[in-house]
């Protein structure tokens, strides 16, 4: 309460401050006007005590929190990152930077629009990870006790969707990336994950069907499993006519994999 109570006096100061030279005609724009609307007043109070709130990330940012460390040697794990991990703006966190350990576990922490690209050690050769997916966000850790220093490489997340004959399963890779209206393969959805709906779908395969040119088992892989198919109608298709057929984890992002149960020339389902 005290702390509130400190932020809204030097908010209450500073606004006092900047309206005295803002009546005076020689400051332009008015010092003060955080929101730049031409005036200095109460909304402007609340702009600066969120800057001073979120430790100096522009209004309007998204915050996040961030890791990278051993922890002391403890766990970072999904009942304690909050406490661990600093609140940051999404856009500062590090794309590189290293860490040292003295036999401890490496531990990070990024929400799931961010992955750890590479990690490596002090001779180029990869360094493992495993991870927890919680709440957004992505808590990795070393398979093995590190000693020294490994460096790590941050990238932004990037969705794709997948209709083809080949088990995405099997794949170590996503590739090739098609962009016509009529070819299977892997499509870019982009660097966030919208909620789907029969308004907002993802892939409308009713009015762009998909072919394969002769009848042939085919495969869906979806970066969400809430994500299904729907016929034009409106009507969840997934379960009746295709088998789930587990998970595949590319490029940091899980995929539920459905394969159809019948052979086809063709996808004319939507998809949301």
């Amino acid at each position: 309460m005290k702390t509130k109570l400190n932020l809204l006096l030097t908010a209450l100061m500073l606004l006092l401050s900047a309206n005295v030279f803002a009546q005076s005609g020689d400051i332009n724009p008015a010092k003060g006007d955080v929101n730049e609307d031409g005036t200095v007043d109460v909304a402007d109070i609340v702009n600066v005590i969120k800057i001073m709130k979120d430790g100096g990330g522009a209004v309007g940012e998204k915050m996040c929190y961030w890791y990278a460390g051993t922890n002391n040697g403890n766990a970072v794990q999904a009942d304690n990152f909050t406490d661990i991990a600093s609140r940051i703006a999404e856009s500062k966190i590090p794309e590189t930077g290293s860490v040292t350990a003295n036999g401890q576990y490496v531990y990070f922490v990024m929400p799931e629009t961010k992955h750890i690209e590479s990690l490596t050690d002090g001779n180029g050769s990869a360094v493992e990870l495993t991870c927890t997916d919680v709440w957004g966000y992505h808590i990795y850790k070393t398979n093995d006790k590190i000693s020294g220093s490994i460096n790590f490489v941050v990238a932004q997340t990037v969705y794709y969707w997948y209709i083809g004959a080949t088990d995405p399963s099997t794949m170590t890779e996503i590739a090739p990336i098609v962009d016509d209206m009529t070819s299977p393969g892997w499509r870019l959805i982009g660097s966030s994950l919208p909620t789907y709906s029969r308004s907002n779908m993802l892939w409308n395969g009713v009015t762009n069907p998909i072919s394969f040119g002769t009848r042939t088992e085919y495969y869906i892989a979806l970066p969400n499993s809430s994500i299904n198919l729907y016929d034009d109608t409106g009507y969840n298709v997934t379960a009746e006519g295709y088998t789930n057929s587990g998970t595949r984890v590319l490029n940091d992002v899980t995929y539920t994999i459905y394969k159809c149960n019948t052979k086809a020339k063709g996808f004319a389902f939507n998809i949301y």
